[in-house]
């Protein structure tokens, strides 16, 4: 299996997806999920990108791996080196596709695994999954796996009220994994707005989790300048990367970025006061405290995130 792993990863990228293309579905991810030690998941537009840059970025500094954008962007859950773990990102369960009782309840499948869950404030979701939906989706092209499309051409208010992917999706999509959090091997929760706060420490505790520990305070640090928003926005307009991930779909457009505006509480520029308070009601009859999300921020860090 090693072997055969060794000869397909030096295959161009290209013919990779044509192989992959002409296999079912449901054994293409069964051998992904064999393959994985560590899942690194999140609703769309929760700072993914930002977070597996950081850390991709960090694994190939302290091991003097290739400049190759499959171990910056953890694109392949292949091991990229004996000591690191198989490290696999995936919005799961596609939410932003379903309606909240459409939503995979049952996390069993992450038994014996462990996931690492980054979550952002689910108003600041809501108004970037807009955007996202309505200016960037088609650079991706069509998903022959998915029966729903990942596009929106209507307003925000509409788009926050939508049954699918809407406001409540998300809601649901944090109580589900907040409620079977025990289930994997080992529950990381990161929050965008704390990676905000402090990226060294939080950076730092990925990486613990990921056994990575001997990765040095340097390295932490440099990772943390190298994805600065400055600069993945500078390597954004630029081009720097072959990958969609990190790509403008109108270089003249700011809302077609990827690094749009990265703001915390950036819904307030977009959202009238009748439609933040009937957010905020939501989140407080709805949202589960685990997340720190319907309480004040200066009681927020003290909720027990374990």
């Amino acid at each position: 299996m090693n072997s055969f792993q060794a000869i397909y990863n030096r295959l161009p990228v290209g013919f990779r997806s044509w192989v992959r293309s002409l296999l079912p579905d449901r054994l293409l991810r069964w051998y992904a999920h064999q393959n994985t030690d560590v899942y690194l998941i999140s609703y769309p537009k929760c700072g993914r990108t930002w977070l597996r840059l950081m850390i991709g970025w960090a694994i190939r500094e302290h091991f003097h791996l290739p400049h190759d954008e499959d171990i910056l962007f953890l694109r392949s859950n292949r091991r990229f080196h004996p000591q690191v773990p198989r490290i696999t990102v995936i919005h799961e369960d596609r939410p932003m596709l379903k309606a909240p009782e459409e939503l995979t309840t049952d996390k069993t499948h992450f038994r014996g695994k462990k996931v690492i869950f980054l979550a952002r404030d689910p108003r600041d979701v809501i108004v970037s999954s807009y955007f996202e939906m309505k200016n960037r989706s088609r650079l991706f092209g069509e998903n022959p796996y998915e029966k729903r499309q990942a596009v929106f051409d209507g307003e925000l208010d509409e788009f926050i009220q939508r049954r699918i992917g809407g406001f409540d999706t998300i809601l649901t999509y944090y109580n589900i994994w907040a409620q079977n959090r025990h289930i994997p091997a080992g529950f990381l929760l990161v929050r965008y707005e704390d990676l905000k706060a402090n990226p060294v420490a939080e950076l730092r505790r990925v990486l613990d989790f990921l056994g990575l520990e001997f990765i040095s305070d340097d390295i932490v640090a440099a990772a943390v300048n190298y994805t600065s928003f400055e600069n993945m926005r500078k390597m954004e307009a630029e081009g720097r990367f072959q990958s969609n991930l990190l790509k403008p779909a109108d270089q003249l457009n700011q809302d077609t970025y990827k690094t749009r505006k990265g703001k915390i509480k950036g819904y307030m520029d977009y959202l009238n006061a009748s439609q933040v308070e009937a957010l905020n009601q939501k989140l407080n009859d709805h949202l589960t405290a685990y997340f720190g999300y319907n309480y004040s921020d200066e009681h927020a860090h003290s909720i027990d995130r374990i």
